[in-house]
């Protein structure tokens, strides 16, 4: 095998869908339906109950994470606050968090942001700093990761 060959199949990418099921695995593997948007630069989360306190000095959030009638509750320390322009064009500052992913067969650590996507199809939305170059997205395929951990 030529140093070549090597090279692609070591930066082989994972193929995924427009939308895939991930899971946080310090929270009991607690599961969501997340949108893939490659779109986004910033993977943002719909989180309700938000209430922020001081921890050590440190700003820190509390919130809620529901899929389904299934319920998470999370404490976090806020990264920073960032301004994300929303699909409607309109800026909004929030806060962003670090929280550890997993997306198949594979779990890293990633920045979100917290927002209010109730009117959204999926809780989660996972931008392309969280795929790091690593995903061939599909656009016409769902859940192929899922689909993948059945066999």
């Amino acid at each position: 095998m030529d140093r070549k060959s090597k090279a692609w199949r070591n930066n082989a990418k994972i193929n995924i869908g427009w939308r895939e099921w991930i899971s946080f695995p310090n929270y009991d593997n607690f599961r969501l339906k997340a949108k893939i948007d490659s779109g986004a630069r910033t993977s943002a989360l719909h989180a309700t109950h938000l209430q922020e306190f001081e921890k050590d000095g440190l700003p820190w959030v509390r919130f809620r994470v529901y899929q389904s009638r299934e319920f998470m509750y999370v404490e976090k320390p806020i990264l920073r606050y960032t301004t994300i322009k929303n699909s409607f064009g309109e800026s909004q500052m929030r806060p962003l968090v670090q929280m550890k992913i997993k997306l198949g067969n594979k779990s890293w650590k990633t920045d979100i942001s917290l927002t209010q996507r109730s009117g959204m199809a999926h809780p989660m939305l996972i931008g392309r700093n969280t795929l790091k170059k690593k995903h061939m997205i599909h656009p016409k395929r769902s859940f192929v990761l899922t689909e993948k951990n059945k066999q």
